[in-house]
């Protein structure tokens, strides 16, 4: 079980990743779980995902950890209980930490249980600095295993570039992809397959 554990900003492209993703493996006839920490950038129901094996959950809950990460444990129990997925995508919202998030599930009985820790963020909207940053976003950046660059339209490539550099100066060697979802851009079609790990 592929387990994507999402952190960014509100407005940086969250639901829209992870409807594109349920959409991806929802035409391969893959099982995805998708939970949501809040309400989301966007709207995101089961309508908008019909594909057989594609399961969404909401949950509202405090970002307190201790009560974050059983409500996270408790649902995907839930919802294996119906049917184990391939794959599970975790949204979360602002400061929650993925990492406590992962070693609450770590001892869950799923087969090939893995983890994948994603940053997403809006270039247009993001700093560059990185003595601007809030320090929870720092350790979330930190503690990724890849950082999307999203909305790259929005802005000129100096910023993306400046990005990039403070990106892998707070985190050396891991991977980063550029892209613009809405447009759906090879950068985007290589960001999923790498997540879903094709």
């Amino acid at each position: 079980m592929r387990t994507i554990l999402l952190c960014g900003l509100q407005g940086s492209g969250k639901t829209t990743l992870i409807s594109k993703i349920g959409t991806y493996l929802g035409e391969r006839s893959r099982k995805l779980a998708i939970i949501i920490i809040g309400e989301g950038d966007t709207r995101l129901d089961e309508s908008s995902l019909p594909f057989e094996g594609i399961s969404i959950q909401e949950l509202f809950v405090e970002c307190v950890p201790c009560s974050l990460r059983f409500a996270v444990e408790k649902t995907l129990k839930e919802m294996a209980e119906k049917s184990i997925p391939e794959f599970v995508s975790i949204e979360l919202e602002g400061t929650a930490f993925p990492v406590q998030i992962k070693e609450s599930l770590e001892h869950m009985p799923f087969e090939d249980l893995s983890f994948l820790l994603v940053y997403l963020l809006d270039a247009g909207t993001f700093s560059s600095e990185i003595e601007k940053l809030p320090k929870f976003i720092i350790t979330q950046i930190r503690e990724s295993d890849i950082i999307g660059i999203n909305k790259i339209d929005s802005t000129d490539m100096a910023k993306v570039s400046s990005i990039r550099y403070m990106l892998e100066a707070i985190d050396p060697g891991v991977s980063i992809f550029e892209f613009s979802a809405r447009d759906h851009n090879e950068g985007f079609g290589k960001f999923i397959e790498t997540l879903v790990g094709n």
